[in-house]
């Protein structure tokens, strides 16, 4: 699940820009802030269920993340509780699998350190049917990655998806060298800063209905796009989508939270509009909570994505201006710029004739990946 309080300080701000043309004076209050945001979702099956916990802040205050810490979280089905979750870090409550009867109904109980209590609506628990593939198609800006499902019985027609990417990508020049604080010396293996991976999540609401159509069938459904000058396509890519059959209500919420956060622009976009979840407070029913449980289980699949395999005009961009520089021993260029165990740049190769007359060099940023990755191969990766 994503961070919804993010998504509802868009549109706070959204409502105040828009709400008129004429100039505002726009100021800060509190009638905002600490309201309580709760994401997650009940697994029903053998994966873990995750509850996140947290309460908003004042729009533009210092502080961004305020977990609520100290909770007890329970599951519940109509007759008992279920299962206790523990607090993993602050703020995030864990269970492992759980793999609940499917025939029942579940809802989430939260008691607060300071005893508030908070209950979700019982709500129908889904069984998710498998992806059947993910693949992409090429357009006219780049990539679109896609996922295809169907489910028989037609009981699913609403589907959430969430996705993991994972890359890897190379540094613009290879940095043959090393500084010793007194000399160059030639890279180990494990000094190489060449090859790096790098990892992202999405951020974006992703959502599928069949409601519409006769079979409950996904085709191409869109995930996500990616340009073709992206350096996530450089080398080889990864992505796993994640697929969760919701209710029609809980649908609705998605829907709603999607066109109020990421759909608002022009005068033709939906209008901001209440965004109403399934937790409430037990002993104050006007308290406004942020969030929607739903309970389920889900369906993931992976696919790797070489570049080798896409069409010539898939070239990655690099995110830094870079250029290459030489440095000479005979004029102090290599002992006062390469050499100093505190330099920034990076040392590429030697040049020379007969012998080694200097180095070619760049920036960190240029010449090491890891700056903006790690050297680390995913357990999953696939070389």
């Amino acid at each position: 699940m994503r961070r919804i309080a993010f998504y509802v300080s868009i549109v706070i701000i959204v409502v105040i820009f828009n709400s008129c043309r004429k100039p505002l004076d726009i100021k800060t209050t509190t009638s905002n802030s600490n309201i309580l945001v709760v994401e997650g979702l009940i697994n029903i099956g053998a994966d873990s269920t995750k509850i996140k916990l947290s309460r908003t802040v004042i729009i533009g205050n210092k502080t961004t993340a305020n977990p609520e810490g100290n909770a007890i979280v329970t599951i519940e089905n109509a007759q008992a509780t279920v299962a206790t979750l523990k607090e993993i870090t602050k703020g995030t409550y864990a269970s492992p699998g759980l793999n609940l009867d499917k025939t029942k109904q579940y809802r989430v109980r939260i008691k607060t350190s300071t005893n508030k209590t908070y209950l979700s609506d019982l709500t129908e628990a889904k069984v998710t049917p498998p992806i059947d593939s993910v693949g992409y198609t090429i357009n006219n800006s780049g990539m679109l990655i896609y996922a295809n499902t169907h489910d028989a019985t037609n009981n699913s027609r609403y589907y959430l998806y969430t996705f993991t990417e994972a890359w890897k990508f190379h540094s613009d020049y290879f940095s043959g060298y090393i500084t010793n604080g007194t000399a160059l010396i030639g890279r180990t293996p494990g000094q190489i800063v060449y090859y790096c991976f790098s990892s992202d999540a999405s951020t974006t609401i992703v959502l599928n209905s069949t409601a519409a159509l006769a079979q409950d069938i996904a085709y191409q459904a869109p995930i996500t796009s990616i340009d073709f000058s992206s350096e996530k396509l450089q080398m080889r890519y990864s992505i796993m989508v994640t697929q969760t059959a919701l209710t029609k209500e809980a649908y609705a919420f998605w829907d709603n939270l999607k066109k109020n956060t990421e759909n608002l622009g022009s005068i033709f976009d939906a209008q901001p509009s209440e965004i109403s979840g399934n937790i409430h407070n037990t002993a104050d029913a006007s308290e406004p909570v942020i969030g929607y449980i739903s309970a389920a289980t889900t369906q993931s699949k992976r696919i790797f994505i070489d570049n080798t395999g896409l069409p010539s005009k898939f070239v990655a961009k690099s995110p830094f201006t870079c250029m290459i520089d030489t440095a000479k021993i005979k004029d102090g260029g290599v002992q006062n710029n390469l050499i100093p165990i505190y330099t920034t740049l990076y040392t590429l190769a030697p040049f020379g004739l007969s012998s080694i007359e200097g180095y070619t060099y760049s920036n960190k940023s240029c010449s090491d990946c890891t700056i903006r990755g790690t050297l680390k191969q995913p357990s999953f990766w696939k070389n």
